[in-house]
């Protein structure tokens, strides 16, 4: 595996640690309202700057532009059902931001379970087909240049440090939702 689509993985692996404890959250026998809201708040932030700003962006701008020069189509290809289910996933996010603004934990978890699953769904496809077609057109030196493409973007897009804060941000909702 090539050094771009391994950090996406690694990214992927993040988001999917993530909805682990979202899980956790969604079936608690010790359910808090206040605890509950500020943990969705949290998490509708980390979607937005995590998942869709940094990992979704490094895709769209980075990974499936190289793709598409090589020839990979994004109309009526594999990158552009990505594409399409980025903007649905955006759209949910939203839909959550909306529930938690509104202190409607019932809607957000209405929301946040469909993009659970869509995003489930959307990582595998990308890891099993996506990925493994990059890194059979994409050799391992230009996959080491779309990498150090790949820092620039988090430190241009979501700012210095901000990846580890959002990293130290699921250990303390682990801990939050350990039991």
């Amino acid at each position: 595996m090539g050094k771009a689509t391994q950090d996406l993985q690694n990214e992927h692996e993040a988001i999917i640690h993530v909805f682990t404890i979202l899980d956790r959250m969604l079936i608690s026998a010790n359910a808090d309202e206040e605890r509950d809201l500020n943990f969705a708040d949290e998490l509708v932030h980390f979607l937005k700057v995590f998942a869709d700003q940094c990992h979704h962006g490094k895709e769209e701008v980075i990974l499936f532009q190289e793709m598409e020069n090589r020839g990979v189509p994004n109309q009526g290809g594999p990158i552009g059902v990505m594409l399409q289910e980025h903007v649905l996933g955006r759209e949910l996010i939203a839909k959550m931001s909306e529930a938690v603004q509104g202190a409607d934990l019932d809607t957000f978890k209405l929301h946040a379970v469909a993009y659970r699953d869509l995003l489930r769904q959307h990582i595998q496809k990308e890891n099993m087909i996506l990925f493994r077609l990059a890194d059979k057109i994409i050799s391992d030196e230009k996959q080491a240049e779309l990498f150090e493409k790949f820092e620039a973007h988090e430190e241009n897009v979501i700012g210095h440090g901000v990846h580890e804060q959002l990293h130290a941000q699921i250990h303390a909702w682990e801990i939050l939702y350990s039991n």
